[in-house]
Parts: structure tokens; C-alpha cells; sequence
């Protein structure tokens, strides 16, 4: 567990990182508990230099965003080459965790829960 956590920090140190916290569900738990403490500050900035500088983007009509890819999304899952996960995969939580789009009390329980049973 420790090999996942020490690369999901690795990959929130990046510049592009900040658009993690802007996808909402888990991916935005996983990104607030595993980023540094500038993460949340990077997110309302918008775009990083990464985006600007280098032209990683989405679009999403006239407006641009940094590009996130799916190894990146595959790795803050923690999943493995045989394809299981530490967490579940974006549209099994979307789908079947009966996710709202609201981070409750309910969803923290779990998700720290989850960390501890990761963990141990």
C-alpha cells in the first residue's frame, strides 16, 4: 500500500494535478486526502501553467481545462494489472454506490473506513 500511496502523491505534486479536485466524486476525496495542502488553493486558480504552457487541455466548448488522462485516473484508483482496484472504478461508484453528487457524512464514514481496511 505504501508503493500506491508515495506514486498518487507523486502524481499530485504535478501541475495539472489541481483538476482532480474539480472532477468531484472520488476522485476528488482520493486528490484532497493524498494532495499537498496547496492542491485546494491550485484548484481555484483554474488552469495551470501545464494547460497554458505545454497545451495539455480538454475543451470543453470555448473553454479550456487541464487535460486529465486515464492512466492518471487508473492509478488514483490504485488499480492493478490484473485490473482489481483499491477503490471502485468510476462507473461502478457513479452507477451502483448510489452517489448523489454530494459528499456526505455517509460517503466521508466510508471512504475513511475504506482507507483504514486499505491500510490494514
Amino acid at each position: 500500500f505504501q508503493f500506491y500511496e508515495d506514486r498518487v502523491r507523486e502524481l499530485l505534486l504535478l501541475p495539472y494535478a489541481r483538476r482532480f479536485l474539480t472532477m468531484g466524486g472520488i476522485i476528488w476525496r482520493i486528490a484532497l486526502h493524498y494532495g499537498p495542502d496547496h492542491l485546494f488553493s491550485a484548484a481555484l486558480s483554474g488552469p495551470s501553467t501545464d494547460a497554458y504552457v505545454h497545451g495539455n487541455i480538454q475543451r470543453n466548448g470555448t473553454h479550456i481545462d487541464d487535460a486529465v488522462f486515464p492512466q492518471d485516473i487508473q492509478l488514483l484508483l490504485g488499480v492493478a494489472a490484473d485490473n482489481s482496484s483499491l477503490w471502485p472504478p468510476l462507473d461502478i461508484f457513479d452507477r451502483y454506490q448510489k452517489w448523489t453528487g454530494e459528499w456526505t457524512a455517509l460517503w466521508e464514514t466510508w471512504f475513511m473506513d475504506r482507507v483504514s481496511m486499505i491500510h490494514n
